[in-house]
């Protein structure tokens, strides 16, 4: 597993490197979102968004998904050659994470496949081993008669999360669309409530159709407003600015007016259920114990011009002072870290701690108790169930034996380990009935803002001296 985070890391550290001699991103997109005309006109209807990931594998959303990635990350000059297709990308599901070529029995592709459309076993083909880049990185079989129009990077990490992420989960199923499914549901609810008569629809913006589909349905219910959802904490170009919300206009094609809600990261109500997740692990602990609660982000790579750290602050610095203002008196130190674009590789400036540094640290220090709560998802996801605690955990050397042991997909994914006198928890994702109301309602306020006509919350708020996630 270990292997396959390597191979997973590569292609951060090649978005982190590239990132910062990127081509600047356009940033006329967010500046219409922040001046836009936030006024019904008509009869209004609500889209929800999000991004989509499959409960089962499907090749298609992971190379939209990796594909847009890229393309903002890197610079043309960079694009000719990392965003190359040589051929057919070829794993032995076996041992996806190979640094050596050998005999395999067997090889698939980046839709599963063992065979080519001929029928032929790829197997048997007369195939080139392409040498990983980094030492002890996997490396890979290259079927170079066949371009097939994806680019290669894709391809390989694509069948790795085939391979090693849904192949190690129960049933072969990733929680993340039966736990945004319960959300959508509550929304809808509380939206018929308040605001009988008013059509929700929602949509995957990793499948454009699913966004047509929606659009030309709330057309077709004579909604002249269209209010946008999407479900991300805090908003960005990468995310939106510059790909969903131009989608969506075009889908939509001047037939309604739209107005793009502000994001769930300003309001108290979605930040509250991290605060909850905060409580529950804390306040049950003896009070005399010292304690270090690590709010594990995501991370989000330097591309120039995208707002989303500007964004973020409003969602990060409130999260933390509710989350310290709630266990005050706990014996309780409260960190942001990065699980990706942070740590000496990534990052060498070092302005940003990683989740690993984090845990060292806590461990050095001698805590009773490091906690560590994913605040940038709201559903497990391959993130949160593999590239969390395999990268968060390495120093001490965490993998899964077999099957992932999640078993219930309404509670958070939970790991509990031991090191010396310390004990480690990484409390999952706020989902299931206790924590998801929360997610729900705060989707729902932003929503509800427009519909209502109220003042939006504040979005932009001054930079800290002191930066995020230092420790």
């Amino acid at each position: 597993m270990k292997k396959v985070v390597m191979l997973l890391g590569l292609a951060v550290l090649l978005i982190a490197i590239s990132a910062a001699f990127s081509t600047k991103q356009d940033d006329m997109n967010y500046r219409k979102y922040l001046h836009q005309d936030r006024t019904l006109k008509g009869k209004p209807g609500v889209l929800l968004t999000a991004l989509g990931q499959p409960e089962h594998y499907e090749f298609d959303f992971f190379n939209r998904y990796l594909t847009q990635i890229f393309n903002a990350a890197f610079p043309p000059a960079l694009k000719v050659i990392i965003m190359a297709d040589r051929g057919t990308v070829l794993l032995d599901p076996d041992n996806a994470t190979a640094t050596a070529p050998s005999s395999p029995r067997r090889l698939v592709d980046c839709f599963g496949n063992d065979k080519n459309e001929e029928g032929h076993e790829y197997a048997r083909l007369d195939l080139q081993w392409v040498e990983p880049r980094d030492k002890g990185a996997p490396g890979h079989y290259l079927w170079t008669e066949h371009k097939n129009g994806y680019i290669d990077i894709v391809e390989k990490v694509a069948i790795k999360i085939l391979c090693n992420y849904y192949g190690k989960m129960p049933g072969n199923k990733i929680p993340y669309m039966q736990q945004h499914r319960m959300i959508f549901k509550e929304i809808e609810a509380m939206l018929a409530r308040e605001f009988p008569g008013v059509p929700m629809r929602w949509a995957l913006a990793m499948y454009p159709e699913t966004i047509e589909k929606a659009v030309d349905e709330l057309i077709d219910e004579r909604v002249e407003t269209i209010v946008v959802v999407d479900f991300f904490h805090v908003y960005s170009a990468l995310e939106e600015f510059n790909s969903l919300f131009p989608e969506i206009r075009d889908a939509v094609a001047e037939r309604a007016k739209i107005v793009f809600a502000p994001f769930a990261g300003a309001y108290p109500s979605y930040r509250r259920a991290y605060v909850k997740m905060a409580e529950d692990e804390i306040l049950r602990l003896p009070r005399q114990d010292r304690k270090l609660l690590i709010l594990a982000r995501h991370g989000f790579p330097d591309i120039p011009g995208d707002p989303y750290p500007e964004l973020a602050r409003v969602y990060y610095y409130n999260l933390k002072r509710e989350i310290e203002v709630a266990l005050r008196g706990t014996n309780t130190h409260v960190v942001f870290a990065d699980t990706d674009f942070a740590g000496e590789d990534m990052d060498p400036k070092e302005k940003r701690l990683a989740t690993f540094e984090a845990l060292e640290m806590g461990l050095e220090d001698g805590y009773d108790y490091i906690i560590f709560i994913l605040v940038d998802f709201m559903s497990e996801n391959t993130d949160s169930i593999f590239a969390h605690p395999i990268e968060s955990l390495e120093p001490l050397h965490f993998a899964y034996e077999g099957e992932v042991p999640y078993p219930d997909f309404n509670k958070p994914f939970r790991i509990e380990l031991q090191k010396g006198k310390t004990r480690i928890i990484s409390a999952g994702c706020p989902v299931g009935d206790r924590y998801r109301p929360f997610i729900s309602q705060g989707f729902y306020d932003t929503a509800a803002t427009v519909l209502r006509g109220e003042p939006w919350p504040e979005l932009l708020i001054p930079e800290e001296k002191k930066k995020e996630g230092m420790y």
